[in-house]
């Protein structure tokens, strides 16, 4: 009796064992399978609108929120959107041939496959493990020029060169000036076409408001957050704990001290007043970019895109002109070009693209970028970027 007892109490453990290790086993075949499901969920994309809703729902809160940070209520950011979308209406024209469609255009007397460029952004680690180096990755693999931030990358310089494709350097004058020195002599040796430098970032507003939720989030719920966020060129292991890389006042001197030190084309970023297009201009200024950082600085500034032409106009084809924020669709790019703008920078959908699908997240939303372009270049009977004129632009003066 006793041991048909054994027998059904081993039999009975067994039996249970059995049943644990086929249900772990389908439950693990189904995380692996929702796992597989979510990392090429972003292919379902179509918009950039859609890249940024599938963004927010994949990446922590207080990192999504970090790349979405708008000052304020959000008033100028919703200005620009406004803009494109109500003040700007586009004409289109019939039984033009379109067969062949182009969007090679030339930047400072270069030939490039398309006038999007990246726009220099900071801690791209924050949304996918390759940082920096996936989203130059899929510049290259989209033929779009890729902006290096020098300063806030997660990934070191040389890494990121590794990666093929035309470059622009991004700096900015808060950087010690011993080592701005160098890096601007040896931007030209290392490949860079140009270089980008931000003039509209005279405060730690954005740091400021998002600093405290990361202090507590890397203590909670986002423990890998301090290894997201080095500042490797600058040796700096992260920065959560707030550095002070304050290097006193900066004014247009800082310009005319780097145009003495390189002769590639230096661009303003974060240009809105006609006043400060001429002073760029004066200082050895060889290009401008129209821009409010992405509402991130001063809410209720006006928007970039209304402020374009009268930089244009000022500028008078003196410098290159360029525009960021708020740029969403191909139809948006097409309106900055007919405005007058040389290529557009396109900043926050390149880091949701990163979060959704690394590289190939990043090259799928330029693609999607070139593609609403090349159709809406169709509807309005233009074979290439040169045709595009204030003529498409429907009762716009």
């Amino acid at each position: 009796m006793k041991n048909n007892q054994l027998y059904i109490l081993l039999f009975g453990t067994t039996l249970t064992a059995s049943i644990l290790f086929i249900l772990n086993s389908i439950r693990q075949k189904k995380k692996r399978k929702q796992n597989e499901e979510q990392k090429n969920e972003y292919l379902k994309c179509k918009s950039l609108n859609e890249f940024e809703e599938l963004a927010k729902k994949l990446m922590k809160s207080h990192r999504f929120y970090y790349y979405d940070y708008k000052a304020g209520e959000g008033h100028t950011y919703k200005a620009c959107r406004d803009y494109f979308d109500k003040k700007l209406r586009i004409l289109p024209r019939v039984l033009i041939d379109v067969n062949e469609i182009s969007l090679k255009t030339n930047i400072f007397g270069c030939s490039y496959e398309s006038p999007i460029i990246i726009a220099p952004t900071t801690f791209h680690c924050l949304a996918n493990i390759d940082g920096e180096i996936g989203t130059a990755r899929g510049a290259t693999e989209a033929q779009c020029i890729y902006t290096y931030n020098w300063m806030y990358s997660t990934k070191p310089e040389d890494e990121v060169l590794k990666t093929n494709g035309p470059k622009f350097l991004h700096i900015y004058l808060t950087t010690p000036k011993e080592i701005l020195e160098k890096i601007v002599q040896e931007a030209e040796i290392k490949g860079y076409r140009a270089i980008v430098i931000t003039c509209d970032h005279p405060t730690d507003r954005v740091r400021d408001n998002v600093l405290p939720l990361f202090e507590e989030a890397s203590k909670t719920i986002d423990k890998e957050l301090n290894q997201s966020m080095p500042m490797p060129n600058m040796n700096l292991p992260d920065i959560i704990v707030k550095q002070n890389l304050s290097t006193g006042s900066i004014t247009w001197a800082n310009i005319e001290w780097l145009r003495k030190l390189t002769k590639l084309p230096l661009i303003c970023k974060g240009i809105l007043s006609p006043i400060d297009a001429n002073l760029a201009i004066q200082h050895g200024a060889n290009g401008i970019i129209v821009s409010n950082h992405g509402g991130r600085q001063v809410d209720t500034a006006p928007p970039a895109i209304e402020c374009l032409e009268d930089i244009i106009n000022v500028v008078d084809g003196r410098v290159e002109v360029f525009i960021d924020t708020g740029i969403r669709s191909g139809t948006d790019i097409l309106k900055a070009l007919a405005l007058g703008a040389r290529a557009i920078l396109i900043g926050r959908p390149i880091l949701y693209g990163l979060a959704c699908g690394g590289h190939n997240g990043v090259k799928q939303v330029l693609d999607i970028l070139k593609r609403e372009l090349i159709y809406d270049m169709a509807c309005c009977g233009l074979s290439s970027i040169d045709e595009i004129n204030k003529n498409i632009l429907y009762k716009h003066t």
